[in-house]
């Protein structure tokens, strides 16, 4: 391997971290889209034309995903930048590579790459092997300020996320394979013993079903009942795609009969694993199921007589990946929006320095300090939300008055003009708790109650005391809750949806707050009816 860089790139324990790559088994391995987004994510948020995810093998570096990089998938270790990257816990930044002795000989600073700014951070294991980094990279020389270098790092700790999260999933999907092949050569060895092969079968955590020639359903176990929701006999008078219930896609779409994986396992005579659909029942909601399924084979003659399925329930699990999907698209579109009107902002003056005009000046200059104040508000969730999520989240106690603190948390909202601030109850109860995070619940509170009751011109905060405990409630006069959202408006990107009317944030506000409450040993809660208003609450021990 050549070298470029004017130090030695290689750690002292690279065997060792070569075998820590090999475990993920991600290696040269196609794209996806949930790393892709990562990257264009990364691309959008530091306003860069490449961003990469990239793996350090013992001679190469593989891009798992990239923006800006056309069809390259790999490059020499001794070429890239992002083997200096893994030599180094911290982010590896390079604001001017032209200016950087190290780069006096490398072809992707001086060739027609034209590479000028990098900066990456490492891809930390587990157990503490750097295998790869997430980084971005400018044929422009720019600076990196610390917090931007903050917001690279907690990129990375995503994507190291999202790694081990993929390699639990390949296991599980093995593991899952396993089983389906043990439970068709147990049905072959115990077909004489119907109730002995009825025991096993109803002891597994999975549905198992059989079927036919015919694709009618001959046999489910109880687990199978309990996700179809059916009972032995309805079972028995159904087929795999009968009319009583509508297999559709992924994407929601009508799914053929053959390419239901029943049907490609009996007309193929292979094995299909881990196919994942989604069911519609007549009344209800669409539930999916990841399906393996096998042909069962007359020994004597080696003719497929039937098929056999394990199949989960895996509804909560898309439910999850939908949910990171659609946060990290929300999060890149309320990123860029500040980002394009500070941006704006500072163009506008930065073309008025020959011709200052102060009114328009003042103007911009207040423009700009909100965009910022938004930016800084949407990073900030986003920093406690991994906090909380690595266990982060310390509490600095100490005791003070409650009421005292909501009345100078709500000043923003009294200055504003538009809500009256209605403070009553017990205003001497004191608590020991982190004044600052409890301060941080009751603006969110009173913000959300102004977003989305601004016709509630009154903002009821009530202090009171119940036992040992200390209740605060913050009501408005609003249009109400849905019932049905209410069980998830604590849920980690879960955004609400009031009137048909979509507000901005990342769905991480009261998902905080929740996690701050919980941390003191208190609870949180709403009640709320339609046309009448809300009530978002909150207990907190006394001591």
């Amino acid at each position: 391997m050549e070298n470029t860089f004017g130090m030695d790139i290689i750690p002292d324990n690279d065997q060792e971290r070569l075998a820590a790559l090999q475990r993920y088994r991600i290696l040269d391995t196609p794209t996806e889209r949930a790393f892709d987004k990562v990257v264009e994510l990364a691309a959008e948020l530091f306003q860069v034309p490449v961003a990469l995810i990239s793996l350090v093998d013992a001679e190469q570096v593989f891009y798992k995903a990239t923006v800006g990089m056309g069809d390259v998938r790999c490059g020499s270790r001794g070429h890239c930048v992002c083997a200096l990257a893994i030599v180094n816990s911290e982010c590896t930044i390079i604001e001017n590579a032209l200016q950087d002795p190290l780069f006096d000989h490398n072809p992707l600073v001086h060739g027609s790459f034209g590479l000028r700014f990098y900066a990456g951070a490492p891809l930390i294991t587990h157990d503490g092997y750097f295998i790869g980094t997430i980084c971005v990279i400018d044929t422009q020389p720019r600076l990196f300020n610390p917090q931007e270098e903050k917001v690279l790092k907690r990129m990375a700790a995503v994507v190291m996320e999202q790694i081990e999260l993929r390699l639990t999933n390949l296991r599980e999907a093995e593991k899952q394979a396993r089983a389906n092949n043990e439970l068709a050569e147990s049905y072959k060895k115990l077909a004489a013993s119907e109730q002995r092969f009825q025991n096993i079968l109803d002891t597994m955590a999975e549905g198992v079903g059989i079927i036919d020639l015919d694709g009618c359903l001959t046999y489910s176990n109880a687990m199978a009942q309990r996700i179809l929701g059916l009972s032995q006999s309805e079972i028995n008078k159904r087929t795999y795609y009968d009319a009583k219930w509508q297999n559709v896609r992924l994407d929601g779409t009508p799914l053929p009969k053959e390419d239901h994986p029943m049907s490609i396992m009996l007309n193929t005579g292979m094995a299909v694993y881990d196919y994942e659909i989604g069911v519609k029942p007549q009344e209800g909601e669409v539930f999916y199921l990841s399906i393996n399924a096998a042909p069962i084979i007359d020994q004597n003659t080696g003719k497929i007589t039937g098929g056999i399925a394990t199949f989960m329930d895996v509804t909560n699990r898309r439910r999850v990946m939908q949910q990171k999907d659609e946060f990290i698209s929300v999060a890149s579109h309320e990123l860029k929006t500040p980002v394009t009107s500070l941006t704006a902002s500072m163009q506008l003056m930065e073309r008025m320095i020959d011709n200052p005009k102060p009114a328009v000046i003042s103007k911009l200059i207040n423009q700009a300090n909100k965009s910022l104040k938004k930016l800084n508000s949407l990073i900030k969730d986003l920093l406690n939300s991994t906090r909380i999520s690595e266990g982060q989240l310390h509490l600095r106690k100490v005791e003070f008055t409650i009421a005292d603190m909501i009345t100078d948390c709500c000043h923003h909202i009294r200055t504003a003009g538009k809500h009256e601030i209605v403070l009553q109850g017990d205003l001497n109860l004191k608590i020991y708790a982190d004044e600052q995070q409890i301060d941080q619940v009751v603006v969110n509170l009173v913000n959300n109650a102004v977003k989305y009751a601004p016709d509630s011109k009154e903002i009821c905060i009530t202090v009171g005391r119940e036992k040992n405990r200390v209740k605060v409630s913050v009501a408005d006069k609003g249009p109400g809750i849905d019932p049905d959202t209410i069980p998830h408006l604590f849920d980690r990107y879960y955004r609400a949806d009031y009137s048909g009317i979509q507000f901005s944030g990342l769905g991480l506000g009261l998902y905080i707050c929740a996690e701050i409450i919980r941390k003191h040993g208190g609870e949180i809660g709403v009640d709320s009816q339609l046309s009448e208003g809300s009530t978002f609450w909150f207990t907190l021990p006394l001591s």
